[in-house]
């Protein structure tokens, strides 16, 4: 890949289309809010997503809406994210993952009191997935080759695809483009390793890349035309109150976690920005950033790591729904500045 030094700002083209890329956060079952922020995004006909940036679960939302749209457009996107949002809820209809009769009376999403999932908490401190699962057995992996077409992936980059995993024996960034595309490059950036065995993909094992890029952003700036990012985030920055007890404090030491790495390159970018628009570096050697944010912290305020496993249809439809408000509430005060401006507030949230 390019280093950002050489990244020049493009040349706006001028068919009335608003050119976007989007950098999709991991969560599990809460990514049913990111198909939400898209369904609502992909309404828009003039809208053209040009790459899209994902960990975990927001890998699957970004191959869904790749190959939804080169094969039907805007409208293909979404019928691709609903489908593949149903089956998930399909398969997991036999989980032990339900909530808890305390969970179902205090109105919550959460699994905390569920005895299917305390026991798998208390498991999975004492086994690993290789003793859990020796077979290696995942049930994930046919869903994924029955739902995508990687090879439709790989020949038409017309969207560019994104999909961070982490290198188990180094540590470091892995980067599946669209030339890399495989079931077994989608599972990796979703191992979950507590949960998953790692996935090999040529000969090399990878985990979850919510660990280190969480979502990759730089790939969307080194590789794509456009100057607008929209990142669609879940994990909360801010918490209105202290976690006293062990569940809550591995929450919020998880949401940390996870958000570390979008942080990171936020502060990047913004320190950028600050260097071209003070005249320190020379206006159009660098792309000058335009970053969007759609999020909803209140949504998740109740919500914690269990519910991160909660595949009920009901509950991926109130987070589907809450997306699409939040978008809407997005365009209705910002499309017109795709192309001109940052709408995030980049300081107040990540510096």
């Amino acid at each position: 890949m390019s280093k950002i030094t050489d990244i020049h700002q493009p040349e706006p083209i001028n068919d009335g289309k608003k050119r976007i890329s989007i950098a999709m956060q991991g969560g599990g079952a809460h990514g049913a809010y990111t198909w939400g922020v898209l369904d609502r995004l992909l309404q828009e006909k003039d809208l053209v997503v040009e790459g899209v940036s994902g960990t975990s679960a927001g890998g699957m939302n970004a191959v869904a809406t790749a190959q939804g749209i080169i094969q039907g457009g805007n409208e293909g996107g979404r019928q691709l994210l609903d489908k593949y949002w149903h089956v998930m809820s399909d398969a997991g209809r036999s989980s032990i993952f339900k909530p808890g009769v305390l969970d179902i009376l205090a109105n919550k999403y959460t699994m905390h009191n569920s005895p299917g999932f305390l026991m798998f908490d208390f498991i999975s401190k004492i086994m690993s997935p290789y003793q859990m699962n020796p077979s290696g057995a995942d049930p994930l992996k046919d869903l994924i080759n029955k739902l995508f077409d990687f090879d439709v992936l790989k020949d038409d980059d017309s969207v560019k695809v994104f999909l961070t995993a982490t290198h188990v024996y180094t540590g470091k960034l892995k980067m599946f483009g669209n030339k890399d595309l495989s079931a077994e490059a989608l599972l990796a950036t979703a191992c979950l390793p507590t949960i998953h065995a790692a996935v090999m993909v040529k000969g090399e094992y990878y985990w979850d890349g919510g660990f280190i890029g969480n979502p990759a952003i730089f790939p969307l700036i080194n590789e794509c035309n456009t100057a607008d990012v929209m990142i669609i985030k879940l994990n909360p920055t801010h918490r209105n109150r202290l976690p006293t007890t062990a569940a809550e404090i591995g929450d919020r030491l998880n949401e940390i976690t996870n958000n570390t790495s979008i942080v990171r390159e936020m502060r990047a970018m913004h320190f950028i920005t600050r260097l071209i628009d003070e005249g320190i570096i020379e206006k159009g050697k660098l792309k000058r950033m335009h970053v969007h944010l759609i999020e909803d912290e209140e949504v998740f305020q109740d919500l914690g790591w269990s519910s991160k496993l909660n595949t009920d249809i009901g509950f991926l439809e109130h987070l589907r729904d809450a997306g699409r408000k939040s978008a809407d509430k997005w365009l209705g005060r910002n499309y017109h500045k795709i192309g001109y401006e940052t709408t995030a507030d980049v300081e107040g949230e990540f510096v």
